[in-house]
């Protein structure tokens, strides 16, 4: 019979990208604040309000609170 045992490589690999996503993500999301032009009345383009949105998603999916609004 054979010995079924998992392969080392394959095993931690998920983990790896999952302890690592939180720090890449905030690593994106820094450099795109460092890109955003910071116009009064100017509205972003569609390809970076869809971008902005994405990370959004993705931060709320990792954790981190979104922005609190005030009316």
């Amino acid at each position: 019979m054979k010995n079924r045992t998992r392969v080392k490589s394959r095993s931690g690999k998920l983990g790896l990208i999952l302890a690592a996503a939180p720090v890449v993500l905030e690593l994106v999301v820094a450099a795109r604040n460092g890109q955003k032009k910071r116009a009064k009345y100017t509205r972003a383009r569609k390809r970076d309000r869809v971008i902005d949105s994405l990370l959004s998603r993705a931060q709320r999916a990792v954790g981190k609170p979104g922005k609190r609004r005030f009316f």
